[in-house]
Order: structure tokens, then sequence, then C-alpha cells
């Protein structure tokens, strides 16, 4: 009869799990430095220093926003306005940086104020039949006003003689222009 010896199971490479224990720790570590590096990099508030919350400037006037700049310690930089439907000429319509921004003392903050409604000036509209001279007004973002009548045996009846304000005249997208026709005889 044959007996069996019972071996124990083979002993686990030792070197060769501390080197793999060794590479996922490099690994890991690598992978912890980069990301604090990136947050860092990235983060919106400030571990340290002299910065500051940068003030949401959007519907103030430019002095007040001008005045709270430099409450702050920032300096302010005005663009130039440009045409905003909603907000009076002089309000606050863009900033860059935006407000809630951490951002150090001493930096330029660029303001950008509304210029007001945008314009669009008066077509020539002289001699056009009162329906053309209508859908031109309508095309150009103006509406037609008062009609007024002239009598003028020279032309046909309702042909556009004239328009008030005068051509060329800028209005307020949306406005009215009062129109001078000529009219028929009762």
């Amino acid at each position: 009869m044959r007996f069996r010896r019972h071996s124990p199971p083979p002993a686990i490479d030792a070197p060769r799990t501390r080197r793999l224990a060794r590479d996922i720790g490099i690994v890991a570590g690598v992978a912890a430095a980069g990301f604090v590096a990136v947050w860092l990099w990235l983060a919106p508030s400030p571990i340290g220093g002299d910065d500051r919350r940068v003030p949401r400037l959007v519907g103030e006037d430019i002095a007040g926003a001008e005045q709270t700049l430099a409450a702050l310690g920032y300096r302010a930089r005005v663009d130039a306005a440009r045409p905003n439907a909603a907000a009076p000429r002089g309000t606050i319509i863009a900033q860059d940086p935006p407000g809630g921004l951490a951002l150090q003392a001493g930096r330029i903050v660029t303001i950008v104020p509304s210029a007001g409604p945008a314009e669009a000036p008066v077509p020539e509209l002289a001699g056009l039949d009162v329906t053309l001279a209508a859908r031109i007004l309508g095309a150009a973002g103006l509406r037609v006003g008062a009609v007024d009548t002239v009598l003028d045996r020279s032309r046909a009846a309702g042909i556009v003689l004239g328009s008030r304000p005068s051509t060329g005249a800028g209005r307020v997208v949306g406005s009215t222009v009062d129109l001078i026709v000529t009219g028929e005889l009762p």
C-alpha cells in the first residue's frame, strides 16, 4: 500500500506580491497628487492670500459700480456701451469676471454699460404707396403711427409725401413713425 504524503500548499512568492503592492501604491499616490494639483488650480475659492469675491454689478449704474469696486480694492475698466432693449442707458449689462468669483485685490474688473434700446433709421418713404411704406417700416423694426392726409391734385391718393421724424432720423426699434399721405378730394 502506498501512502501519499500531504504537502502544504506552495508558498506565495513574497517578492512578487511586494512589487505589486508597491506599484499599486505608486499609482494611487500619483493619482492623488494629480487630483490635488488640479483641484488647487481650478478651485474657485482661495486657499490663502488676499483674494475676495467680485460683487455682482449687473443692474447697477456706472458710478455706483465703480465705487463698489474701489471700496473692495479692484480697478474698474468701462467698456464701450452696447444697445440693450431691457436696460436703461448707463446701467451695467455685463461684467468680467462674473460676480461671485474669487479675485485678488488690485485686479481689473471690466464692466459693460447699456447704450439703451437700439435705434433704427427712418427709411426713405416719400413717393411710395402707403401699404408698401408700412411694410418697409415693419422691416426696419418700426411701426406706422398717425397718418395725416393732405389734399394734392397733382398726385394720386395714398402716396406718402413725407414722414415725422424725417428720413434718416434714429428711432427706438418698435416705436412709431407718422406718415403724411396724399388724400382724395371729397
